[in-house]
C-alpha cells in the first residue's frame, strides 16, 4: 500500500488488500471477545493467520484461522511512514473464515482456482485444487477474478 498520492490514473484502485470484494454473508472466527491478539511480529493485513492458543501470526502450520480482514486496526507508527498494513504486537485481531475479500497474489490468477497461503507470510498464491506447492497450504477460499502476478485479486468462499 501506498500513502500519499504520486499518480493520478484513468480508474480508481479496486479497493485495498484485505476489503470486503462483495456484500455477500461473511463470518468471523468464533473465539470471544478480546480473545484473539496479534503476536510479537504483529499480523499483516490482506494475508491468511494461524491462531494458537489466543496468539495470531500470519505464520503457521496447518490450513489457516483465517483471514486478515481490514477494519482498520492496521496502524502507522514508523517515524514519518506514509501508510501502514501491520497490525502492532499485543493489538486484538479478527480472523475471517468466510466470505469475499481483496487479496494481493504472487502468481497469476485466473477465476476458478484454488487459493493457497504462505506458512511462512501468510501470502497468497493461486494454484490448482490438490496442488502441492512447497511452502504453501490450500485454503477452503477460490479466486474470484483474474489478475496478473503482484496485483489485487477478488478470492471468496462463495463460488
Amino acid at each position: 500500500m501506498t500513502g500519499f498520492q504520486s499518480v493520478i490514473n484513468q480508474y480508481p484502485a479496486p479497493a485495498v488488500e484485505g476489503d470486503f470484494a462483495s456484500a455477500n454473508p461473511n463470518a468471523s472466527l468464533l473465539a470471544g471477545e478480546g480473545a484473539l491478539v496479534t503476536g510479537t511480529s504483529g499480523v499483516t493485513v490482506g494475508r491468511f493467520a494461524w491462531a494458537v492458543a489466543g496468539v495470531v501470526s500470519n505464520a503457521g502450520s496447518g490450513v489457516p484461522s483465517g483471514f486478515v480482514h481490514r477494519e482498520g486496526q492496521a496502524s502507522i507508527v514508523t517515524w514519518l511512514a506514509e501508510s501502514s498494513m501491520l497490525i502492532q504486537p499485543g493489538r486484538e485481531v479478527t480472523l475471517m473464515t468466510r466470505g469475499d475479500f481483496w487479496a494481493r497474489t504472487s502468481t497469476v490468477a485466473t477465476v476458478g482456482q484454488k487459493v493457497f497461503a504462505s506458512l511462512t507470510t501468510g501470502q497468497v498464491q493461486t494454484g490448482a485444487a490438490g496442488a502441492t506447492i512447497t511452502g504453501y497450504i490450500e485454503t477452503p477460499f477460490v479466486v474470484g477474478s483474474a489478475a496478473a502476478a503482484n496485483e489485487l485479486v477478488m478470492i471468496g468462499t462463495w463460488s
